[in-house]
């Protein structure tokens, strides 16, 4: 799965998420002083999985980040070694002329 994929689906989670939240909030008002103590829980812990939607979420883009990263330092490496790779085949070839026409 790619990264878009992966923060697409937590970007629905989290507006699924925070539509209940709504839900619960304003009963949550419409109960006034003497709330039911399970709707406060619940309230909580979708506080609490919301969070955890987040963090995931800002892990999963800091993993892609670091991910790109790294593939660009070994692209770099790749190059370097293809470079010193032609470098040292052009001064063979050179080394093979010179020998030849003596």
């Amino acid at each position: 799965m790619q990264i878009r994929q992966i923060s697409a689906a937590l970007d629905a989670k989290l507006a699924q998420l925070d539509q209940q939240l709504k839900q619960l909030e304003q009963q949550h008002q419409e109960q006034g002083n003497n709330p039911d103590q399970q709707l406060v829980d619940d309230i909580a812990a979708l506080h609490q999985i919301r969070d955890k939607l987040l963090k995931s979420k800002d892990i999963a883009w800091r993993a892609h980040q670091l991910r790109d990263e790294n593939d660009e330092q070994r692209r770099a490496r790749q190059r370097m070694s293809g470079l010193f790779l032609c470098g040292v085949s052009v001064v063979g070839a050179v080394l093979l002329i010179y020998f030849a026409l003596q």
